[in-house]
């Protein structure tokens, strides 16, 4: 708690994520709505997910039909493989 008294005392300002998790708590609380059951919680997650994967392989077919992107990220996959490599002979 001093360091918050500190903060205030020092910035003369509320610190913003406070502010936040307390004034959008209290909608949460105030429902009142059924919980929603995992089914739902599922779907709904199911739904991010596919979009989520199909926005990465849109992303990623950009990026490979890039030659100078696909080259920086054959770089950086080689060199954690060459770096992987290293690491596992060197303590042997």
């Amino acid at each position: 708690m001093s360091k918050v008294r500190c903060f205030l005392r020092k910035y003369r300002a509320v610190p913003v994520t406070a502010v936040s998790v307390v004034s959008m708590s209290f909608p949460a609380f105030a429902s009142d709505a059924d919980a929603p059951g995992m089914t739902s919680l599922l779907g709904s997650f199911t739904d991010v997910a596919a979009w989520m994967w199909g926005e990465i392989g849109k992303l990623l077919t950009w990026i490979l039909g890039q030659p100078i992107l696909l080259l920086a990220m054959s770089l950086f996959f080689v060199g954690a493989i060459v770096s992987f490599f290293i690491r596992v002979f060197h303590s042997v």
